[in-house]
C-alpha cells in the first residue's frame, strides 16, 4: 500500500506536470525500490506485452514488466530498473575478450529475435498487429502494413521529400516483396545495452 500510494502521488504529479508544460518523447522517470516508470504520450501497451513475450520466448536479458496502463491521455510502463552499465560508456574500458563475449551474445539475441515467426503472416507491424517504429520513415509509429510490398512502398512516400519520382521508380523497382517477415529490435545500439564486465545484463527500448 505504502510503495501504491508513492507511485500514485507521484504520477499525479507527474501528470499535471507534463500537461502544463507537454511532453515531445519518451520520459524515463526513476522511482524507489528499483523501479523505473516510462512515461509516454504514445501507446505503449504492446511494449509491455513484446517485451513480456521476448522473455518467455527467448534467454534475451529484458526488463522486468509489472504494469502498462493508461491515466489522464499518458502512458506509463512500470518496469524493475536494470543492473550494469550502459555499452556506449563501458565499451571503451572492456578488453578484448570481454568485447568479444559481449559480441558474441548479442548475435545470439538477434538470431534468437529472428528465429521467432509472426503470428501475423506477411504483414510488417508490432507483435499486437499493432503500429510500429522505423526511423527511415518516421520518428513516429507507423503502419501496420498488410505486407512487404506495402512496406516497401511507404519507405518510397516518405523519401518523396528528397528524391525525385524518376530516381524513386528505379529504386522500387530494386525492392523486393518476397522476404520472410522476422522479429527484430527496431534500435539495438550501444545506449540500448547494459553489461558488466563481458557479460549482457539488459537489452532495453
Amino acid at each position: 500500500m505504502f510503495l501504491a500510494a508513492i507511485l500514485y502521488i507521484h504520477i499525479c504529479i507527474r501528470a499535471w506536470c507534463i500537461y502544463i508544460f507537454g511532453i515531445s518523447e519518451a520520459r524515463i522517470v526513476f522511482l524507489p525500490f528499483g523501479l523505473v516508470l516510462k512515461v509516454t504520450t504514445q501507446n505503449i501497451a504492446h511494449d509491455g506485452h513484446t517485451i513480456q513475450f521476448v522473455r518467455k520466448h527467448t534467454s534475451i536479458p529484458v526488463p522486468r514488466v509489472f504494469v502498462a496502463a493508461e491515466w489522464c491521455g499518458l502512458k506509463y510502463l512500470l518496469m524493475k530498473k536494470v543492473e550494469g552499465d550502459n555499452l556506449e560508456w563501458a565499451w571503451q574500458h572492456l578488453d578484448a575478450e570481454q568485447r568479444s563475449n559481449i559480441v558474441l551474445q548479442l548475435r545470439s539475441f538477434v538470431l534468437q529475435l529472428r528465429a521467432l515467426r509472426s503470428p501475423h503472416g506477411p504483414a510488417v507491424c508490432g507483435l499486437n498487429g499493432v503500429t510500429c517504429i522505423d526511423s527511415r520513415i518516421s520518428s513516429q509509429p507507423v503502419g501496420p502494413f498488410p505486407n512487404e510490398s506495402a512496406f516497401n512502398d511507404g519507405l518510397i512516400i516518405a523519401a518523396k521529400l528528397y528524391l525525385c519520382n524518376d530516381i524513386l521508380a528505379d529504386i522500387r523497382s530494386c525492392m523486393r516483396n518476397d522476404h520472410r517477415i522476422a522479429f527484430t529490435h527496431g534500435d539495438l545500439a550501444p545506449h540500448n545495452i547494459f553489461v558488466r564486465g563481458g557479460t549482457v545484463m539488459a537489452v532495453i527500448d
